[in-house]
């Protein structure tokens, strides 16, 4: 008798569960990316905002920059034309796509400084 239940119970709980009709992968992957892409260029303009507003925020940036490999040169040619203020610098790096790119992805990568960033722009 206990081993009918237990396979009237497996089957009745198999039934349900392939009844049910979850949505696939594919398309809640789609919706999660849809999702984060709306709210991305909102924070990619308030981080550009707080970066224009903070010059400790602009060193740490700048200082990034310089270090990465792949942006170093492009920063050195900016810093030269701008003569080493902060915010010329700061105007060109936003002013240049990968620069700009590269500028708003070490901030928002790391929480310490993207929650500084917000906070100047009041989020």
């Amino acid at each position: 008798m206990n081993k009918f239940l237990f396979f009237t119970f497996l089957f009745a709980f198999t039934a349900t569960i392939s009844a049910q009709k979850l949505p696939p992968v594919k398309s809640i992957k789609k919706d999660a990316v849809a999702s984060v892409s709306k709210e991305k260029p909102n924070v990619d303009d308030q981080v550009k905002k707080a970066l224009m507003k903070d010059e400790g925020l602009q060193k740490e940036t700048i200082d990034y920059l310089k270090s990465n490999p792949e942006t170093a040169k492009s920063l050195a040619g900016i810093a030269t034309k701008n003569k080493g203020s902060n915010k010329g610098i700061m105007k060109s790096i936003l002013g240049d796509k990968d620069l700009s790119t590269a500028a708003v992805e070490f901030i928002t990568k790391n929480p310490k400084l993207l929650n500084k960033a917000m906070k100047l722009v009041g989020m």
